[in-house]
């Protein structure tokens, strides 16, 4: 939560901001800084797959318009819930889930009104104080994606149409 509604490191109550880092599904380690700069949509969507294939292109989003893109496309909240615990300090394994309901436009898709969820594990090492120090996060994002993009197309005027294929199915 801190990330989404804090602007300085030096003001987060739950990390170690010396030896924090985010890893998400193996990815290189993010500083405190450096993840606060990015935004924590961002910093979560990040991904090494070729730009034809990303969904969401984290290189063309700023904190602020990924902020604003899911604050419009789930309008009553995106909770992140932890389901189970597996362990406790200091490193701490457990089970979550994020989710809301598909309100708003995504990128030329309309709502559904439906739930999107997405399921994932991860690890919290705290250190004495129980401030984290490292955070690895796993999920898989089509879970989110397959939510926000089974709307429909929304045609932006009468003249221009978006068509979607899949870059895997032969035609």
């Amino acid at each position: 939560m801190e990330f989404s509604h804090k602007t300085r490191v030096s003001d987060f109550m739950t990390i170690n901001p010396e030896k924090f880092k985010l890893i998400v599904n193996g990815s290189e380690a993010m500083s405190a800084e450096e993840t606060l700069k990015l935004g924590s949509y961002n910093a979560l969507l990040k991904n090494s797959l070729p730009d034809e294939f990303k969904y969401y292109k984290v290189d063309e989003e700023t904190f602020e318009s990924s902020h604003d893109a899911f604050r419009s496309v789930f309008p009553r909240g995106f909770a992140w819930e932890v389901l189970e615990v597996y362990s406790g300090p200091p490193l701490i394994a457990f089970k979550f889930r994020h989710w809301g309901f598909f309100e708003g436009p995504f990128k030329g898709h309309a709502p559904t009104g439906e739930m999107v969820q997405f399921v994932g594990m991860g690890t919290l090492k705290v250190d004495e104080a129980l401030k984290v120090e490292v955070v690895e996060i796993y999920y898989d994002p089509a879970e989110l994606f397959g939510g926000l993009l089974k709307g429909s197309s929304i045609v932006p005027s009468s003249t221009t149409a978006i068509t979607t294929t899949c870059p895997f199915h032969a035609h």
